[in-house]
């Protein structure tokens, strides 16, 4: 597990990662007075955030059920967005395990849902876009400590998971001003 720390800039500075302290203050007050974190709503938002009742973020709607398990060919395809032609051409390339004949094969399902939870599901999407980004303080000692997100990876076979969940909250507000300031803008919903 590891954390991405939000901090307000001592003395009004602009420090990467710090949110500015007018910003603080007026979401700090917004939250005292309503119990919601100050969240905008983005007419031309790029990414729609959702936070389940577990505080995990979903990057989009979470996902009602999980898929079939697909055959090699439909993983490929449709999850790692081979072109058809491109995977049969390149496959000892992409997949020096796996013969032609038998891309028509049941994906592992072990192996399946771990990609899925790993990569594909919208709780994993959200961490990837957080990772990216580079989301947060990396020296906390720079400014005062606002607020985190956690990031929890799991790493072994059938538990394979990985997730971003707030501390508290409030820092859905500092989450929402870092998305916008590295160019994201999203919109932050609970559910």
């Amino acid at each position: 597990m590891s954390e991405y720390f939000f901090i307000r800039s001592k003395g009004g500075e602009n420090l990467p990662g710090a949110i500015p302290c007018a910003f603080t203050e007026r979401a700090k007050e917004h939250f005292k007075q309503t119990g919601a974190p100050y969240l905008q709503e983005l007419k031309n938002a790029k990414h729609e955030i959702f936070i389940d009742h577990d505080q995990i973020l979903h990057l989009g709607e979470p996902w009602s059920h999980y898929p079939e398990v697909p055959t090699w060919r439909e993983f490929y395809t449709k999850y790692e967005n081979y072109d058809p032609e491109e995977l049969e051409k390149n496959l000892k390339d992409i997949d020096s395990m796996l013969s032609i004949e038998e891309l028509n094969d049941t994906v592992y399902p072990e192996y399946f849902y771990d990609q899925l939870a790993h990569n594909y599901l919208p709780a994993a999407k959200c961490a990837h876009l957080i990772d990216r980004l580079k989301l947060g303080a990396s020296d906390t000692k720079a400014g005062q400590l606002i607020g985190s997100l956690k990031r929890y990876e799991g790493s072994f076979t059938g538990a394979d998971v990985l997730n971003v969940s707030l501390v508290e909250p409030i820092t859905a507000s500092w989450l929402q001003w870092a998305l916008g300031e590295a160019g994201e803008p999203s919109n932050i919903r609970f559910i």
